[in-house]
């Protein structure tokens, strides 16, 4: 969870830079246009694609009737208002932080100063960056409140076993579950592609292992001897997936499988002796329950947002000059 967050603020603040004018207040808290631009950044980062690959696509590309950039502002500003709520929130509700999740708000702070290369470090790219220390402290506290908030919303209105069988039928219906013997054409910590002649033996022994598959030979026992999948240690049971998230020529090689039928395909990676498996609910059961109890955040976050009057307002002049 810390490794996660850190990830997450580590590439946010990079790049960002904060001005102090106030863009919206929220609840009892105001917000900067400088905060407005680090959630900003953040969002930007999720949408960018081939249809907003530089910034005059931001400015001239729509997304549910507003410019890109609008749009991405509106969500920026409800990333800056949510966590700020799950604070003012906790706090309207009684909900005191233990001495454990306040050392645990203090060891995420810690662990993002370390990434900074200690104090100094930390405090040079505060005042590079125009940051306050007190924004980062609400970052930190509110990732806490939130899940203090989460196990609220569940204890009021638990999970249900049909919740949960709906959100796996769901599941099943739009992913897939595959385990492979990949081949490699490429170096697998540099991605740096493999030499003409390493590419050809690569081919052929998949080849090979390929037929001793289609004649009965044990899919796992081969795939443990032969995978060059740095993933397969981790991964040892196969692979959770969507669409769009493995390389095409995988996800289609899968797609035209039966479940427990073997295909091949090549890709950049190299080539890939891939089984196509049932998924279980036990490969899912952590996703489902954290889908499901931020569904409950959510919901509960309406409810007690409206009761608390928790409302969010905009300074126009200072929100729409961000761009």
């Amino acid at each position: 969870m810390i490794k996660k967050i850190l990830t997450f603020l580590c590439t946010v603040l990079i790049l960002t830079s904060c001005s102090g004018e106030y863009a919206a207040t929220a609840g009892n808290t105001k917000i900067t246009s400088g905060e407005i631009n680090f959630y900003l950044s953040s969002i930007k980062l999720q949408m960018t694609g081939t249809e907003l690959s530089n910034d005059e696509d931001w400015q001239t590309q729509e997304i549910e009737g507003m410019k890109a950039i609008d749009f991405a502002k509106e969500r920026a500003l409800e990333s800056a208002a949510e966590n700020v709520a799950y604070i003012e929130i906790a706090e309207y509700l009684g909900i005191e932080l233990s001495d454990e999740d306040n050392q645990r708000v203090k060891s995420i702070k810690d662990n993002l100063v370390t990434q900074y290369g200690g104090e100094s470090g930390y405090k040079s790219f505060l005042k590079t960056q125009d940051l306050d220390d007190s924004f980062i402290d609400m970052l930190c506290k509110s990732m806490i409140c939130s899940e203090k908030l989460t196990d609220k919303a569940v204890s009021d209105n638990p999970l249900t076993d049909d919740e949960k069988a709906a959100k796996f039928a769901e599941i099943k219906a739009s992913q897939y579950k595959a385990k492979h013997i990949l081949f490699a054409k490429v170096d697998t910590t540099t991605r740096s592609p493999l030499s003409d002649e390493e590419i050809a033996q690569a081919k052929t022994l998949a080849e090979d292992v390929y037929s001793r598959v289609q004649n009965g030979e044990d899919f796992d026992t081969l795939m443990n001897e032969y995978s060059e999948d740095p993933g397969l240690a981790t991964n040892p049971d196969g692979y959770v997936f969507g669409k769009g998230e493995m390389v095409t020529e995988f996800e289609e090689c899968v797609e035209g499988l039966s479940i427990g039928q073997v295909g091949f395909a090549e890709s950049e990676l190299g080539y890939h002796i891939i089984k196509r498996l049932d998924i279980e609910m036990s490969d899912v059961e952590e996703d489902i329950e954290s889908e499901l109890r931020s569904e409950r955040l959510e919901q509960a976050m309406e409810k007690w947002k409206t009761e608390s009057g928790f409302v969010v307002e905009k300074n126009d002049a200072v929100f729409e000059s961000i761009s």
